[in-house]
């Protein structure tokens, strides 16, 4: 059974005035649909447009198997972090990243689009799209345990909680989070595997062709940031060589060593800090059901043109083009003299 992705639309209407923003929403409206314009035919600009302002303010009810309500529904998720931005509830970075990580993403998926299966799409949306289900079934229940008994940001911040346990509660919230975040890279690494050769499994150097600067390698910021955590991860693993350790009262060092002992992760950071870290996770998970929508919207575009793209001579200046002759077209205005040609089924 496919998952229908969520209304996004719906979530975040009551949460922003989209409306304050109207003026940059409808560029990054623009810019997106520009690149989907720029591949295919029988879309246009204004029709996104008017149809993404429709939804939020309720004029239509939203319908998941339209293609211009999906699109809109991609874009009003891909610009939430812009609107935080600038009602400064999120840093710059914050952004930056979200922005990097998805274009990345995408990018490198997109090119095997038309060989990956439905079921990749419908995994991929939903919050469970790795390998071993059971496994991470029970992962996120300890994250619901370790949640309920406390949110990590309160309790790095919190001046009535002492350091040592702030620490503790970082490393298992924090090696829960990751292992999930593994889980899902699994997933993907599996299905390009197919179309890219070798097998990545759960091996994240291997799946994001990490410090080997080739065309599958993310671009640095991101590279840093899975590095970054990957050391977390393993100075928490091994805690007896590397680990994280209190060296005042407010400030933490972490280190990692590879197998030989040589230090190769060395950080000095304060305890509130640490939430970033854990925050960057998040980040990079909740793009995945982005990507999904974004393989999903280049489908159903690509599986249209692909039916109804026909050759057309204009019966008046005689030129010649490819146009996209839906069934619910009645017409269609050759791009050279703009006469309009009605179409005859």
């Amino acid at each position: 059974m496919i998952k229908i992705p969520r209304n996004f639309i719906q979530i975040y209407r009551n949460k922003f005035n989209f409306h304050k923003y109207k003026k940059k929403v409808n560029k990054l409206i623009n810019k997106i649909v520009h690149t989907f314009t720029d591949a295919y035919k029988g879309i246009t600009n204004y029709r996104v447009n008017d149809i993404f302002w429709e939804l939020v303010d309720e004029k239509i009810e939203y319908d998941p198997f339209n293609w211009y309500h999906v699109l809109a529904n991609f874009l009003c998720k891909l610009m939430v972090f812009n609107i935080l931005l600038e009602e400064k509830k999120i840093h710059k970075k914050i952004q930056e990243i979200h922005n990097t990580w998805a274009f990345y993403l995408g990018n490198r998926i997109i090119l095997y689009e038309p060989k990956i299966p439905k079921e990749f799409f419908a995994k991929l949306i939903s919050n469970f799209p790795v390998p071993n289900l059971e496994v991470i079934l029970s992962l996120y229940e300890e994250g619901i345990c370790l949640f309920e008994e406390d949110n990590l940001k309160s309790i790095l911040s919190s001046k009535d909680i002492k350091t040592p346990k702030k620490i503790l509660k970082f490393k298992q919230n924090f090696m829960n989070l990751f292992e999930i975040f593994v889980g899902k890279c699994e997933f993907i690494g599996n299905e390009l595997s197919k179309y890219e050769g070798g097998k990545y499994g759960n091996d994240l150097y291997k799946i994001f062709q990490l410090r080997n600067n080739n065309k599958r390698s993310p671009p640095k910021l991101i590279e840093d940031i899975i590095l970054t955590l990957i050391h977390i991860r393993n100075a928490i693993s091994h805690s007896s060589k590397g680990g994280i350790v209190l060296v005042n009262n407010n400030k933490v060092r972490i280190r990692d060593y590879n197998k030989d002992g040589e230090l190769k992760f060395d950080i000095t950071t304060s305890i509130e800090m640490l939430w970033d870290y854990y925050y960057n996770i998040l980040i990079l998970i909740s793009e995945f059901e982005l990507l999904a929508l974004l393989l999903a919207i280049n489908r159903q575009i690509r599986e249209l043109n692909e039916k109804y793209n026909k050759m057309v001579q204009c019966a008046v200046c005689g030129c010649k083009g490819i146009y996209f002759m839906h069934p619910m077209k009645n017409y269609i205005v050759c791009r050279k003299c703009k006469s309009r040609l009605s179409i005859v089924v």
